[in-house]
């Protein structure tokens, strides 16, 4: 990689990373009225789970998180406890989908039981972020998908990082040349079903 390549390379990912950092504290100055968007989560088993009760719980200008489910005993007992979820209500499915005002729910079960609690939040006129992966059936999924459709609902896959600006230009970076040949990466994503 010579050094005009160097050079663009690394302006255009300080770019990146500036807009995305900024971009929260543009909004805000925009002056803009906003409403915090009311969220629950149902489910503590999924390995996501604290960590996007987490940000939710850090992002109180935008968030409001009215409680968490858990229906299993041993999960509620093993994660009551955790920081990011000390201090929350803790609920019923029932009760947490008749919140009034509640406008989406983060799903966060174990992977076996992801599709048939999102289809109930659907159901329920609920938006999702729903994590990954979307279940053990594609059949149930594409149902769920066509569900939140007719109802005009969002669902957010947590699958992130594919079409993250970050990624895009990392990949770009590396399919151009500008990092030279990449001969190795290392990543890690581990899960339990």
């Amino acid at each position: 990689m010579n050094r005009d390549e160097r050079r663009s390379f690394l302006k255009a990912a300080a770019t990146a990373a500036g807009s995305f950092l900024a971009a929260p504290a543009v909004i805000r100055a925009s002056g803009a009225p906003r409403r915090r968007v009311k969220i629950g989560q149902i489910g503590t088993g999924h390995a996501h789970a604290s960590g996007k009760m987490d940000a939710l719980r850090k992002l109180t200008d935008d968030y409001e998180v009215v409680g968490v489910v858990e229906s299993d005993e041993e999960l509620r007992r093993k994660n009551g406890d955790q920081g990011v979820y000390r201090g929350l209500a803790w609920m019923t499915e029932e009760q947490l989908l008749n919140t009034p005002g509640l406008q989406a729910v983060a799903v966060e079960t174990r992977v076996p039981d992801l599709i048939a609690t999102a289809q109930r939040c659907v159901d329920a006129g609920m938006h999702l972020h729903l994590d990954k992966p979307a279940g053990t059936s594609l059949a149930a999924f594409r149902r769920l998908l066509d569900a939140a459709t007719a109802k005009r609902l969002t669902i957010q896959m947590g699958y992130m990082l594919r079409n993250n600006p970050a990624f895009q230009l990392a990949f770009r970076a590396a399919r151009e040349g500008w990092l030279g040949t990449v001969f190795e990466t290392h990543g890690v994503m581990s899960f339990e079903f």
